[in-house]
Parts: structure tokens; C-alpha cells; sequence
């Protein structure tokens, strides 16, 4: 291992270089430089006496060419860094020696940050183009601020406006994540492989005039993602999280990057000639902390002043992004007179977060509002508020947006502001069915506000943060990973999970791992078994997600102003009713059907179109399933005998239990309490016992063509109906008025008159001796 004053061998940079601090990606023949600080933006660089790679050739991130060096910066840093560093040798802190043993184990064990150093004798940066530094590995990524903070695991349908932003949002989450990335093939430069630097075999490669052996290390893994050019943006395709290797995610670089906004005006300036003297992050890392062991950190009443005049500029790049939005706020609620808005200021009268909606969101609500979905997933706007749409699922199955909120934290009292304010606007009608992310801050706020209603986690959520925190524990352990996901998409019973939980934690030797610890205690917020009584509808499904995804994460981008994201919801609430009048018109026209039994066209003049091609699959998934009848009529196993396309359950038996007495089916996998439509199992007993049309207490109203119509009406009765009411309230208090206005300077008649109402007052009490004048 190299100490790390000799890592980084320097190159020079342009002579025009700029204030902006130069970032060495090493995508390819490609160097990296930032349009702003902490960004970059890709620079082609012809290199001389290099010939350019064929198209579609594999080399991985970090493979550099050095140039030849022009001006005396590297050197001159590097001697002052070499002279510091020696002095400092025998006064390092031992925690300071420690972290860097830990960090030079780190380094071995992850192959993440091989130096472009050159130790050997006779040579400069001058000589270098053509030699052995053009084929050394190099890996100095320093990602920006805003993209640690906003680093999340890939999914498929992200998209990204270039490929050099595609390759940045996977190379942060691979280096917090504990590997490094690379690009890999592509076809026709518009689909790009982006590997894990291990997908390869273990090539060692030893030159002999050099001392240092280069290992280019491999195990043949096959976590990648796929990005594709489709529509003019780059769009992640496929994606593949398991590594076969350990993961080694480093908290301390993660938390220097994140400290950049702390750092003194100098020290800022001394890491960009860190940055273009290509010193990797973990050796900038450690020069920081010999530099603060040794000096301390020193700052002036210059630099605090400067910090309070930058923190009271933010504040007013935020105000005036808000008051932009209450701008518009008011426009469209002179435009749309059911529109409304609410605002949480702090103590020092600064709108903190935003909530809003609309006068159809809140129809929607009144008929659809059984069951919500939060999420904080999908994006953030410039000043990283959270953008947290409240979503529902209409009678077409299809995505409702209730409201959207920008909230200043996800702390447990913002969401609690958040929750309270839109109970508020929907006259305080409560969901039934509630699911979340997995944020204590959410959870927390729901048990307050909303104790009553059945909320859990969401499942996908949940899973995702495990592979963030065990994907190195699972990935030394073989199937640990496949097995636990199996385990918690397949069990039919509390027993079957918990049982099985049991033999996965002692296979696997992992009863001492404290985040599967965690998980097993909070096991009831968040395992669908838990919740085969409750109303969610399609949650567990991938059409639920990617609707959500097609909503809000391509319309809404990352680091938008206020004002933007009030447009994208505008389009967004355009684009659901333009698609609700479609399946409206859709569902009055005659479907194909798959076969001639009464019992499918049955379900056609029932369900509007997308719910009826839901139950039209269960209808056809059945004919793969064989009926045999287990205890005289009142049970039946259904063995599965031919494949087909996503299964819910990768299982082949189930049970479904019957009553003849009420006509009542109960099968193991609870879709219709799940998902209020019938499942395969249910239909083919159906066929068994020869059921033409589905029996009433099985058609969930909410589903059928006319369900959206009827509520409509009864919603429109309802607000006529209080109307009026408020009308003759009005009538009445104009007429106490106008007569209270005549007496109130006699006595003697205001007297008299407050006899009289008495006397009325007496006569409208009711049976329940409660007077009740009019409604609120």
C-alpha cells in the first residue's frame, strides 16, 4: 500500500481553468469538467499518440490518460503536501492512523480507488503519455453535495436529461453504496451497460519494472443497470441490485463530502488543487484530517460574517421562490374557485412548506378517499423540500393525485402539519387504509393524527433500505437474498412467515445481525400477511408503482422551483382526467373475451374496462388449476398444472374454503379482501361447482361502471342540500339583524323581544331535547 502523499499523480488542466473546481470522471478517453461547482459537465479530450476505442468496447470507469504537465501546480503541491505530511508523522493522532489503516483495507478488499501513482524511478509527469500511467486504473470521483444527499438505489423508468447524468446518479449510489461502476457495452451508443467494476474475471497483471502489482478485480457480478436514449433522455431500463462480492460503503468519505458546506473559504480552495492534482477522495480525505489534527480548524470573523450573508441570501432566494408560488397560488384560485391552498410559516413569518389542491381532488376524495398513499420518494425542488403528493386509485384502478405538499423536513411534526392540514380541507373524512415509506417521522405523525386508521409500510420501501443496509451481509451469505424475498412474498399465513423466518435467521447464521433484528420487530408494519384483512388495492403489484413512477417521476424533476412543480401537478391532474374520460368511454363498448363462459361476460357489465381485463385474468389464470375436493364440499385444493405469466404467489397449491350454507368463498391468499376483485382459485371453484355469475357480496361497488356516477350525484345532493341551508342561515341572521338594529336602544322592547325567541326556542326543541336550527 502507498501512504497517501504520493497517490494522485498530477496532470495539468486547461490553461483557461476557471474558479470551478475540476471533477475527474473517467468515463473512457473522457475527462469531466464541472459547469458549477460540485456538477460536471463532459469534455471530449483528444489524447496524442492514443488511438481512440472501438465503439461498443468495454473499459472501465476510471481508466484514464495522463497528459503532459504545463505549469508547476502539481508539483509544487506535491512537495508542500510530501513536506507537511513528513512532519506530521510522528504526531498523527492514533484514531487519525487508524481510520487510514482502515481506509487502506477498504481500498484492498473493494478495489473502489486505485491511484494513478508512478513510483518508479527516472520518470516525470512529462514523460508519461504512451507509458504505463496510460493503463493504470484511476478512480477520483467527487460527487456533489446535492448528489450524496439526493443518492436513492436505481429503478427502472428514471430518466436523465444525458448519459454522463445517468453514469454520475449511479457511480454516487455505488460509491455509498460500497462499489465502484463502470461502463460497459452498448449498442449503437444508444444502450449502455453501466456495470459493477467486480463483473469481471480476476486478471492480475504484474510489470516487472514496477513494484506495485495492479490487480483489476473481478468475481463476474452481475449487478448492472441498462440505460437506453428513448424519447431524448436517458432512461434506466433494467435494473439488477445483487452483487455476489461483499460491499464496503465508507461512512467518514460519505460524511466529508457532506461536510464540503462547512469548509472554510481556504480549505475549499486547497480541495480544488486536491481535485486537479487527481488526489482520489479517500486520500483528500485523509490529508483534511492530518491538516485538522495538526492546526485545528481556524476560521475569522471575516468567514462567519460571510457564512451569516450566505445563509440570509438563501433565505431570500427561498422567500422569493415562494412568493413566485403564491402568485400563482392566486391566479388559480381565481381561475378554479374550488382551488386552495395552505402555508406553514416559521417564527420569523418564512413559509416553511406548501400544501395544495383542487376542487375535483376533492370530489375524487369524498368518493375514492377509502384508501391513501404517501410518499417522499419522488423528488425534491432546489432548496431540497420534499415533494409529497397524496395519492388515491379511482374505480378504473388508475392513479389519483388528492393533493401535493412541499414540505420544509421529514420531521414528525412537519408531517403532522402536513396530515392535519389536509384532513382540514376534506371536511375531516378519514381514509380507511393508509401506506407509507418507511419514515419514523410519517409513522410517528399518522399514530398521532390519524390512530384510529390502519396505516403500514410499504413493502417495496422496506426492502429496498434492507438491500441498502445487508446487500454485502446477504451477498457473503449466497441465497440469503432470494430467500428472503421469497419468504416475504409467498407466506399465505402468519405462521408460515414466522416459522420460516425462524429457519432463515439459523441457516444463515444471522440472529446477531441487528438491522434483520429490527426488521423482525417491526415485522407487522410492513409484511403483507399481516395485512390479507385490509383493504389495499393492487399495492403489491407493479403496475401500482410504475403508475406512480409515470406520474410524478418523469413530470417532476429534481431541483425544480416551486413554481414548476405547481405546473407539473397542473398537467398531471389534466392528464388523469383526459385518461379517466378515455376508460369511461372505453368501458361502455363490448371487451374481448377469452372464452364463452357466462360468468366472464357476467364480469364485463359489471366492472368498468380496466378492472374487468383484471378479473378477465383471473378468469383465464384459473383454467390452469385443478379442483380437488378435500373435505365434503366445504374445502377444495387447487394445484396448479400449467405456468403462467406473474404469478402473485410463486407457490402451486392453495386452499379455498366454502360455505354452502351462506355461499360464502375464503381462499389462502385473501385477493378479494386485499384487492376486492376475485382470485384464480375462487373462479376455477366456481367452474367446479358450476357458479355462472359472481355472487353480489363478491362485487365491490367501488369497481362498477356506474360507481363514480352514483357518488357524484349524491355528493351534488349533499352540497345542494347545504347550500340551502346556509342560505336560510343567512336569511335568518340578515333578519335578526335588521331587527336587533331597530330595538336595541329601547330596553324595554329588546326585552320583549328576547321573551318572544325564548318562547320560539321552546317550541323547536326536539325529541331528543336538542334545538337544532340549522346545520353547519
Amino acid at each position: 500500500m502507498h501512504s497517501s502523499d504520493n497517490c494522485g499523480k498530477q496532470t495539468s488542466g486547461p490553461a483557461h481553468a476557471t474558479n470551478f473546481e475540476r471533477v475527474v470522471m473517467t468515463y473512457q478517453d473522457r475527462a469531466v469538467e464541472p459547469s458549477h461547482s460540485g456538477e460536471g459537465l463532459r469534455v471530449e479530450k483528444e489524447h496524442a499518440g492514443k488511438q481512440a476505442n472501438p465503439e461498443g468496447s468495454q473499459q472501465p470507469i476510471g481508466e484514464i490518460n495522463q497528459e503532459n504537465a504545463s505549469n508547476g501546480i502539481g508539483t509544487t503541491v506535491q512537495g508542500l503536501l510530501a513536506d507537511m505530511l513528513h512532519k506530521q508523522t510522528n504526531s498523527v493522532d492514533p484514531t487519525v492512523q487508524h481510520a487510514e489503516e482502515q481506509d487502506q483495507l477498504h481500498d484492498v478488499t473493494e478495489g473502489h480507488e486505485l491511484c494513478s501513482n508512478d513510483t518508479s524511478s527516472g520518470s516525470d509527469a512529462g514523460s508519461s503519455s504512451g507509458s504505463e500511467l496510460d493503463t493504470e486504473l484511476g478512480k477520483c470521483y467527487y460527487p456533489s453535495i446535492e448528489a450524496l444527499e439526493n443518492s436513492r438505489p436505481p429503478e427502472v423508468g428514471m430518466k436523465f436529461p444525458t448519459l454522463e447524468d445517468a453514469e454520475r446518479f449511479y457511480s454516487t449510489h455505488a460509491m455509498l453504496t460500497g462499489f465502484a461502476a463502470r461502463r460497459g457495452t452498448n449498442y449503437k451508443r444508444k444502450k449502455f451497460h453501466l456495470l459493477c467494476n467486480r463483473s469481471g474475471k480476476l486478471k492480475p497483471t504484474q510489470d516487472l519494472q514496477r513494484k506495485r502489482k495492479v490487480n483489476v478485480l473481478g468475481s463476474q457480478c452481475q449487478a448492472k443497470v441498462i440505460v437506453k436514449l428513448h424519447n431524448e433522455q436517458w432512461e434506466f431500463t433494467g435494473v439488477k441490485h445483487e452483487h455476489n462480492h461483499p460491499l464496503c460503503p465508507s461512512p467518514s468519505l460519505t460524511s466529508f463530502f457532506l461536510d464540503h458546506k462547512y469548509l472554510s473559504s481556504e480549505e475549499k480552495l486547497f480541495l480544488r488543487v486536491l481535485q486537479q492534482s487527481r488526489v482520489n477522495p479517500r486520500k483528500a480525505m485523509n490529508i483534511f484530517q492530518r491538516m485538522r489534527s495538526n492546526f485545528g480548524n481556524v476560521s475569522s470573523s471575516n468567514e462567519k460574517d460571510m457564512s451569516n450573508s450566505q445563509r440570509v441570501d438563501q433565505w431570500r432566494k427561498e422567500n422569493s421562490d415562494v412568493e413566485t408560488a403564491l402568485k400563482r397560488f392566486k391566479e388559480l384560485e381565481l381561475r378554479n374557485l374550488g382551488f386552495s391552498y395552505t402555508m406553514q410559516k416559521d417564527e420569523d413569518n418564512i413559509v416553511r412548506s406548501l400544501f395544495w389542491t383542487d376542487a375535483r381532488s376533492k370530489v375524487d376524495y369524498e368518493i375514492f378517499g377509502d384508501f391513501i398513499s404517501f410518499s417522499t420518494s419522488y423528488s425534491t425542488n432546489r432548496h431540497n423540500m420534499p415533494f409529497t403528493p397524496i395519492i388515491g386509485v379511482n374505480n378504473h384502478g388508475r392513479i389519483l393525485v388528492f393533493g401535493c405538499a412541499l414540505l420544509q423536513d421529514q420531521k414528525a411534526e412537519t408531517f403532522k402539519w402536513m396530515f392535519q392540514t389536509f384532513l382540514h380541507v376534506m371536511r375531516g373524512k378519514l381514509p380507511k387504509t393508509i401506506i407509507i415509506d418507511q419514515d419514523e417521522g410519517m409513522v410517528k405523525a399518522i399514530a398521532e393524527v390519524m390512530p384510529q386508521v390502519r396505516h403500514r409500510l410499504c413493502k417495496f420501501s422496506v426492502m429496498r433500505k434492507a438491500q441498502e443496509m445487508l446487500g454485502a451481509f446477504m451477498a457473503a451469505r449466497g441465497n440469503m437474498n432470494a430467500e428472503l424475498h421469497s419468504l416475504v412474498d409467498n407466506s399465505l399465513t402468519e405462521k408460515e412467515f414466522e416459522e420460516g423466518w425462524a429457519v432463515l435467521i439459523e441457516r444463515y447464521d444471522a440472529s446477531e445481525n441487528e438491522y434483520l433484528r429490527l426488521m423482525w420487530k417491526t415485522r407487522k408494519n410492513w409484511v403483507p400477511v399481516y395485512f390479507q384483512a385490509d383493504f389495499y388495492p393492487f399495492v403489491e403489484s407493479a403496475e401500482h408503482g410504475e403508475g406512480s413512477n409515470l406520474l410524478f417521476k418523469d413530470n417532476v424533476l429534481p431541483k425544480d422551483r416551486i413554481e414548476k412543480f405547481i405546473e407539473q401537478y397542473e398537467r398531471i391532474q389534466e392528464g388523469i382526467v383526459k385518461t379517466e374520460e378515455e376508460d369511461t368511454l372505453q368501458s361502455a363498448t363490448e371487451p374481448a373475451y377469452f372464452s364463452m363462459q357466462p360468468i366472464e361476460k357476467h364480469a364485463a357489465r359489471i366492472y368498468t374496462r380496466q378492472i374487468f381485463l383484471r378479473v378477465q385474468k383471473e378468469l383465464y389464470y384459473s383454467t390452469a388449476l385443478n379442483a380437488h375436493e378435500i373435505q365434503g364440499g366445504a374445502a377444495y385444493r387447487l394445484e396448479k398444472v400449467f405456468d403462467y405469466e406473474n404469478p402473485e404467489f410463486d407457490r402451486n397449491s392453495f386452499e379455498v374454503l366454502v360455505d354452502p350454507g351462506t355461499h360464502t368463498f375464503k381462499c389462502q391468499c385473501a385477493k378479494f379482501t386485499r384487492d376486492g376483485i376475485l382470485c384464480c382459485h375462487i373462479f376455477r371453484v366456481f367452474t367446479q361447482l358450476g357458479v355462472i355469475e359472481i355472487p353480489a357480496q363478491y362485487i365491490v361497488p367501488r369497481w362498477a361502471r356506474e360507481f363514480r356516477e352514483e357518488r357524484l350525484k349524491e355528493y351534488e345532493e349533499k352540497c345542494s342540500k347545504r347550500t340551502e341551508e346556509r342560505k336560510r342561515c343567512v336569511m335568518l341572521l340578515g333578519k335578526m339583524a335588521d331587527i336587533g338594529k331597530g330595538i336595541c336602544a329601547d330596553s324595554a322592547k329588546s326585552g320583549c323581544f328576547m321573551l318572544e325567541l325564548d318562547k320560539v326556542q321552546e317550541k323547536l326543541v326536539g325529541a331528543d331535547g336538542q334545538i337544532v336550527l340549522w346545520s353547519k
